[in-house]
């Protein structure tokens, strides 16, 4: 029997290998994930906060907090699941007296879902409303003026005699 030339090929994977050892820590949470769920909650409370504001507000126990989302069943089994956090959330120190932030703290509080305390939500919250993708800076606009420039503007104005920064007078304007 003759000698083989080539030698046997090696698998790329084995089949009986571990997996990657996780990292140190807590396993963390996925901040797009709450910040997400924080902008559907403020919708729907943007939209049910009149008939179910006022008697969530009231609430002292989970019983309370279910029978205020009943008029808005569709909204009910969703928050019924957190009835608990709700009341947290309602009783907390810091919670606002005004409508329209209240609203918002109840959204951001609830977005962690009790896997994370609310103050840790409502952190998370803030830090991915913050984050900006691309923005502009500063806007650029062509103006010809009185005093014989043409070119790009300075702040909405003329750059040799800064006629017309923030106003009007005699400029014309193109987008760049």
């Amino acid at each position: 029997m003759g000698k083989r030339k080539k030698g046997l090929k090696k698998p790329q994977k084995s089949l009986d290998t571990s997996l990657p050892k996780r990292k140190r820590g807590r396993p963390g949470v996925r901040a797009s994930e709450i910040g997400g769920r924080s902008h559907h909650y403020r919708l729907i409370f943007e939209q049910i906060w009149d008939v179910v504001g006022s008697a969530l507000l009231k609430a002292k126990t989970e019983e309370d907090v279910n029978r205020a989302f009943e008029p808005r069943p569709v909204y009910q089994r969703e928050f019924e699941r957190i009835a608990s956090l709700i009341l947290q959330v309602l009783h907390d120190p810091k919670f606002p007296k005004r409508p329209e932030p209240q609203r918002n703290f109840l959204a951001d509080s609830l977005a962690g879902r009790g896997w994370i305390s609310p103050r840790r939500s409502r952190d998370i919250c803030l830090q991915e409303r913050n984050k900006k993708e691309d923005h502009l800076i500063r806007r650029e606009y062509y103006v010809e003026c009185t005093c014989g420039y043409k070119g790009p503007a300075l702040d909405g104005g003329c750059r040799k005699c800064g006629a017309g920064k923030f106003s009007h007078p005699i400029l014309h304007f193109d987008w760049q």
